[in-house]
Formats: C-alpha cells, structure tokens, sequence
C-alpha cells in the first residue's frame, strides 16, 4: 500500500469510516500476528491479544498524528499489549510454536532458554531485543519506536543481550547471542 493511499485510510478512519479501519487491520493483520505469536509463544493467546490490539488501535486513533508510518505506530500498541500480557502471567508455558518442526530436542530446549531468558528482560530492553534479534529491525527504527537516540536502542540491545548471556539455562548450553 503507498504511503498516500494509507495516510488517505488514517483520516478517513479518524473521521469515523468503519471500512477504512477495517481496511488498514487487512493490511497490517499478518504482521500484528506475527509479532503476537513470537511474543506469546502459542497460538492460544493470539485471538484475545489480536482483539485488545485492534481495540486499543481502534481507542487511540483520534491520539494518532502521523509523526511516524501508521504500522510503526500500530506495532507499539501491538507490543505494548504483548508485554503486558507477558507480564500478567506468572511463567511461560512452552508451546508448539517455538521450535520449527523436525528441529532434534537440543535445539528445541536451546531456543526454549533463550526464550524464557528474554521473557525474564525488562520494558525497552526486552522490546529492542525482539525487535533487533527476531523481527530484524534497524537500530535507527527500533531508536524511532523507543522514541530514544540510536545510542540508547543499541545500549538497550547490548544489556539485553548481556542479561540472556547471564542467564544460567544459557549459560549450560554455551549459546552465542
């Protein structure tokens, strides 16, 4: 979708056409998912975080001002229900989706480390490593989302990244990150 055609979508949805909002969550819909299941870890949470992020998209829309692509926008809302959602419960329950199928157990368990030691960071920490690591974003892009300087993604990201290296589940697999 161009920039146009999308900027066209924000306003009219702002003014209140149903259609058009319907049309930016089409648009946008894989991605959120995405970012849901890689948060989440399972597919059972996916449909109540996919409805309080659209619910929370749909509220904050008349706050949104266009000073950033509207998806920049909405992936912040997304994470933002993604980690709170992360830190109301009380542990992580692994699922199917973690490892790709076919991976052997070692792998599986390594992945599961890693995943349960990023659960463990904190706020932009955990939010920069996510973005950096699993959703591949640049450093200037995550900097824009944390609305902090590109020093500040990268500080974030170095911790982050230390804190996983300390955790004792990684450490006894010897993982590299």
């Amino acid at each position: 979708m161009s920039v146009e055609s999308e900027a066209t979508l924000v306003a009219l949805a702002r003014a209140g056409d149903h259609r058009a909002f319907t049309r930016l969550l089409e648009t946008h819909d894989r991605r959120v998912m995405g970012v849901i299941l890689r948060f989440t870890g399972n597919r059972f949470d996916r449909d109540d975080l996919y409805q309080d992020i659209f619910t929370a998209c749909y509220l904050a829309l008349p706050r949104f001002n266009g000073s950033c692509a509207f998806y920049t926008w909405l992936h912040r809302i997304a994470l933002n229900q993604c980690l709170s959602f992360v830190r109301s419960r009380k542990t992580f329950e692994p699922e199917e989706d973690i490892a790709v199928e076919g991976d052997n157990w070692e792998r599986t368990a390594q992945l599961q480390a890693v995943t349960n030691a990023q659960k463990k960071l904190l706020g932009p920490q955990q939010i920069a490593f996510h973005l950096f690591y699993v959703e591949q974003w640049s450093i200037d892009d995550i900097a824009a989302l944390l609305e902090c300087s590109v020093s500040t993604a990268k500080t974030h990201i170095h911790r982050a990244r230390e804190k996983i290296r300390a955790d004792e589940e990684v450490r006894k697999w010897n993982i590299e990150i």
